[in-house]
């Protein structure tokens, strides 16, 4: 379908580095790519940030390159 491009994603990791919610922050311009990005990244687990040696919540961004090769 000669679909590439990036996509970067908002992303509120949780206290156990899991992603609580997806958002596209901007768009490859490829819905059937940005909803793949969003569904693999809701599968990760981040290193949580850390705040006077607690684990805590935030917001982080992330980007999914998808690029054809031959």
């Amino acid at each position: 379908m000669d679909e590439q491009g990036s996509v970067r994603l908002r992303v509120m990791v949780d206290e156990r580095g899991r992603p609580q919610e997806v958002q596209v922050a901007q768009s490859s311009g490829f819905p059937r790519l940005d909803e793949a990005a969003v569904s693999a990244v809701k599968r990760w687990v981040f290193a949580p940030a850390v705040q006077d040696a607690i684990a805590v919540p935030t917001w982080t961004q992330v980007s999914v390159v998808f690029r054809l090769t031959a």
